[in-house]
């Protein structure tokens, strides 16, 4: 058994598009531990499996989750009994590509840290649902919560918000997986998620779970994993621009970027990302 796992996660919808991904970490990113692909197990038997347990991937299914949520939730299971087979879990998103040599520098890593790249500055109370127009139709119930959420985690309080972290990439220590984390992680998926449903539906999803399970556990993992695609800084997020083609020319590898997260608006398999779409494709046919 290698002493690291690289943990990616799809439904039968995206299960193909993780190829790229697992041959991009394996010839771009010289990864040269573990693979395992994350499924939920409603999805069994509707892909073959073969086509990747040949390539030295493994399949892991993940029971339903409470509410029946969508595919990213399953990021729970990666603190489980299955993944203490390995020192060290590196989990990567399905829209990222490698362009250098995936370090990490173990020997200098704490083990009872999870490390994972901040979320652009954003405030852990903008985790959770904050739109103006949702929170207009809140319950008293969910209002109430809201407010607690704000005064909390957030700007309201009058100090320095709590910050967060985005869970596109995220590495830890077996260590950090205690026989109570995933039970805590499904405790907190029913009242924020099924009781209150104040998570934050089509953006961050999970990473408000992930987010308050680690509050005050977490660092950064490295600033040559870009978890923002500068793409969106320069549209100032304006989505309505998000889906017009653009050809990135950035040398990312010249300057040293191991890994580029591409975010639901630029996926490397949309045709509108022009130099990273083909790139895509090859990849998924060489896998």
């Amino acid at each position: 058994m290698n002493s690291k796992v690289f943990v990616a996660l799809a439904n039968k919808k995206f299960i193909e598009h993780s190829k790229s991904l697992f041959y991009s970490a394996k010839v771009d990113g010289e990864w040269d531990g573990d693979f395992v692909l994350i499924v939920p197990e409603e999805d069994k038997g509707t892909f073959d499996e073969n086509e990747f347990t040949t390539h030295g991937v493994k399949i892991f299914y993940g029971k339903t989750l409470p509410g029946n949520p969508k595919p990213h939730y399953y990021k729970y299971y990666l603190w489980t009994e299955y993944f203490k087979k390995w020192d060290w879990i590196f989990y990567c998103d399905i829209d990222v590509l490698f362009f250098n040599k995936i370090e990490f520098d173990l020997d200098n890593r704490q083990k009872d840290i999870l490390y994972a790249n901040d979320c652009n500055g954003t405030p852990l109370s903008y985790q959770f649902e904050y739109r103006s127009d949702k929170v207009q139709k809140f319950s008293k119930e969910q209002d109430e919560k809201y407010v607690w959420i704000n005064e909390t985690w957030g700007y309201w309080h009058h100090k320095e918000p709590h910050p967060s972290f985005q869970s596109c990439y995220m590495l830890f220590h077996k260590d950090l997986i205690q026989d109570s984390t995933f039970n805590n992680l499904v405790k907190l998926h029913n009242e924020y998620y099924v009781y209150y449903d104040l998570v934050l539906h089509g953006l961050t999803e999970e990473q408000s779970i992930l987010n308050v399970e680690f509050i005050g556990r977490w660092e950064e993992v490295n600033d040559k994993f870009l978890n923002v695609y500068p793409r969106a800084d320069e549209l100032k997020w304006n989505v309505d621009k998000m889906g017009e083609p653009y050809k990135d020319e950035r040398n990312y590898k010249r300057e040293g970027i191991i890994a580029l997260h591409f975010y639901q608006f630029f996926q490397p398999w949309s045709e509108h990302n022009l130099r990273f779409n083909p790139i895509w494709k090859e990849y998924n046919d060489r896998f």
